[in-house]
């Protein structure tokens, strides 16, 4: 349950922090940007979820 909770927190703050150094960047609001954006921030949940999830054992 930890897990899933910090890996949905960890998706909103990547998402919004790419979001952001994209917006930065002055890259184009495009399909390929969002899904750049969601691919990103779903290899940082990942991430983070499996973190959690060796740290727990």
């Amino acid at each position: 349950m930890l897990s899933l909770l910090l890996s949905t927190m960890a998706f909103i703050v990547a998402s919004f922090l790419i979001k952001r150094w994209l917006d930065d960047m002055d890259i184009p609001k495009t399909m390929v940007r969002g899904m750049l954006i969601f691919v990103a921030a779903a290899l940082v949940s990942y991430g983070v979820a499996y973190l959690v999830d060796l740290l727990s054992t």
